[in-house]
């Protein structure tokens, strides 16, 4: 009679164990939700953990934009985000000469959909000497050179990306305005490289860092769940 007891007592406990749910899938259920940043001043970034382990992230500083979305679990009172390695560098190509505006030498850097893109860093080789030209504007971006530019280099200090120098032949024609196209490659992607978001009560808690905006590197932020 008692081992049958027995019997009966270890067929419930492991009927019990194989339907309750593992302890870490009722974690990861409790922490899924929207969780925003506070208390930084003037930055706006804002996690999404979705139940079924995929999340979503942005961030916003000024004209400093990034984005990413990977994949998260819960491991030791932590969520460990994680996303693809995002290294697919911009490139610079030059596309065409048109008529610029003023009648001066333009640099003009254009998105794939053919609008001119504000703050990229340009340089120029001309007159005898190598010299930074400024940033691009939202349109013709006038380039002080009496003669023609030999070369042409852009980058984009915002995102730590290096100037990519171009070789650009001399205008057969009045067209002054160098019209280069941009490949976003992935720029703009956050890496998470199992990047741990300490789990406190309703709020996700990390340090910020890998990134090109010096005053934000090594902080701490804070995101608290969006009722």
């Amino acid at each position: 009679m008692n081992s049958l007891r027995v019997s009966a007592l270890h067929l419930l406990v492991t009927a019990a164990c194989m339907l309750a749910p593992p302890a870490h899938a009722e974690e990861a259920t409790a922490v899924a939700g929207s969780y925003c940043l506070q208390g930084v001043h003037e930055v706006g970034s804002c996690i999404r953990l979705s139940p079924d382990g995929k999340f979503e992230y942005f961030l916003a500083y000024g004209a400093y934009d990034e984005t990413a979305e990977g994949t998260w679990r819960v491991a030791d009172g932590a969520v460990i985000a994680t996303t693809p390695a995002y290294d697919k560098r911009p490139t610079f190509s030059f596309k065409r000469m048109q008529a610029s505006e003023a009648g001066a030498y333009d640099v003009i850097v254009e998105a794939q959909n053919g609008q001119p893109i504000a703050g990229v860093d340009v340089g120029v080789t001309c007159d005898g000497v190598t010299k930074s030209a400024g940033v691009t504007q939202a349109g013709g971006f006038a380039v002080d050179c009496k003669s023609a530019p030999s070369a042409i280099s852009l980058g984009l200090g915002m995102f730590s990306i290096a100037p990519q120098s171009i070789d650009v032949a001399a205008p057969a024609d009045n067209n002054k305005a160098y019209v280069f196209g941009l490949t976003a490659g992935d720029l703009g992607k956050k890496r998470f490289a199992d990047v741990p978001l300490r789990v406190d009560g309703d709020a996700l808690e990390m340090t910020y860092t890998d990134t090109p905006i010096t005053e934000l590197q090594g902080l701490s932020f804070r995101y608290v769940r969006e009722r």
